[in-house]
C-alpha cells in the first residue's frame, strides 16, 4: 500500500511516499519509472497539490443512482471532459466567476472518487483493466447548473478556472468498490454513499473509454456523485472525504 502526494516547498515542486508523517521524495511522477531519494519533508512543512497534472480529465455523468432523479439510468458510461486549467489541489480555493454571481448561476460541488492512470491505456477488456490504474484520490467536480442546463456544451459549467480539485494522495491499493464518500459544506454532510453503488464500476469505464481514447498516464476518471449535492456560496468550505483516501478541503471564493 503506497501513498504518493505532489507538494511544493521552498518555490519547488517534487514527488514523494507519504508514510506517517514524513514525505520521501522520489524523482519522477510515480506513473514514470522512479527511485526514492534521500530527501525527507515533515508533512506539516509542504504544500500539498494535486496529485497529479493530467493531460486530460474525464468525468462520469449519471453515475450513482442516487442522483439520477427522474433520468434514465446510462446503459454505457457517459464521460464528459472537464481542461486541465481547472484543476486545482487540497486548501486552494474555489473561485466563482463574476458572471456567476452577478446571474445568481446556482453552483454546487461534487464528491467523488477518482481514478489515476498508470499506464498508456488503449482498448482493454474490463477483466485486464485495473492492471492499468495507478491507484485513486479524492476529486470534488464544482458544477454550475444553469450553464450545464443551457448552454449548448458544458466547457464553461464544469471547467471554469478552479472548478476541479483533486488530492490530497494517490493510494495504490484500496479497495475501491466498496468505500464510504462524503460530502461535506461547513462541516455538515451533505452527500454519503459507497462506491458499492456505482452503476458502471472502475474496470467498466476504463474498458468503454479505453474503446475510443487512449489513456495516458496521469490522466484521471472523475467516477460521478450520489445524491443531491448543496448549493455553494462565497465564504464555504467543501470537504471530500473517502475512506482510506483522506480528506480533500477547498475553499469558497467569489471572483473580485
Amino acid at each position: 500500500m503506497t501513498k504518493f502526494t505532489r507538494f511544493s516547498i521552498n518555490q519547488s515542486i517534487k514527488y514523494g511516499i507519504v508514510k506517517e508523517n514524513i514525505i520521501q521524495e522520489i524523482n519522477n511522477p510515480p506513473y514514470q519509472d522512479y527511485h526514492i531519494t534521500e530527501n525527507t519533508y515533515d508533512l506539516s512543512n509542504v504544500s500539498l497539490l494535486a496529485p497529479v497534472e493530467p493531460s486530460k480529465i474525464i468525468a462520469i455523468g449519471l453515475n450513482y443512482k442516487s442522483h439520477l432523479g427522474n433520468q434514465k439510468m446510462p446503459t454505457v458510461p457517459e464521460p464528459f471532459f472537464k481542461t486541465p486549467c481547472s484543476l486545482i489541489g487540497p486548501e486552494d480555493q474555489i473561485i466563482i466567476p463574476k458572471e456567476a454571481l452577478t446571474e445568481n448561476v446556482t453552483i454546487q460541488p461534487e464528491a467523488e472518487m477518482v481514478v489515476v492512470m498508470g499506464k498508456t491505456c488503449k482498448s482493454v477488456s474490463s477483466e485486464e483493466a485495473l492492471n492499468y490504474v495507478l491507484g485513486f484520490t479524492c476529486g470534488n467536480d464544482v458544477s454550475a447548473r444553469d450553464w450545464q442546463k443551457n448552454d449548448l456544451q458544458w466547457w464553461r459549467a464544469k471547467s471554469c478556472d478552479t472548478f476541479t480539485s483533486l488530492g490530497p494522495i494517490i493510494e495504490t491499493d484500496i479497495n475501491h468498490n466498496s468505500m464510504n464518500l462524503r460530502g461535506y459544506v461547513n462541516g455538515k454532510i451533505t452527500q454519503e454513499q459507497t462506491t458499492s453503488d456505482l452503476i458502471h464500476n472502475v474496470p467498466r469505464i476504463i474498458e468503454f473509454v479505453s474503446k475510443f481514447m487512449t489513456l495516458l498516464p496521469g490522466d484521471v476518471i472523475m467516477t460521478g456523485t450520489p445524491g443531491d449535492p448543496p448549493d455553494i456560496h462565497p465564504g464555504d468550505t467543501t470537504v471530500v472525504e473517502i475512506e482510506n483516501l483522506g480528506t480533500l478541503t477547498n475553499f469558497v471564493k467569489g471572483e473580485n
